[in-house]
């Protein structure tokens, strides 16, 4: 997948965790960032894995935080 198409892909499911609190905001850095990795290695790497990867690494700093997210796009 080139860098373009990268980008694009993780703006786009970037829409589906929106902004807000700090907590909130590092949920969708930690996701910006696992996301472009786990692409980088299998295109067809699920969102919602990678999803839940990042909200259980905020979680262990953080356990009462209750991320915001659009459940139907991740399927969860």
């Amino acid at each position: 997948m080139k860098r373009d198409e990268l980008n694009r892909k993780v703006n786009e499911e970037l829409k589906h965790i929106p902004r807000g609190s700090f907590d909130q905001n590092m949920l969708r850095a930690f996701y910006n960032s696992m996301r472009r990795h786990d692409l980088g290695h299998n295109q067809a790497f699920p969102a919602k894995n990678t999803l839940l990867r990042s909200i259980e690494m905020l979680k262990r700093n953080k356990p009462n935080f209750s991320p915001m997210y659009d459940r139907d796009f991740f399927q969860t």
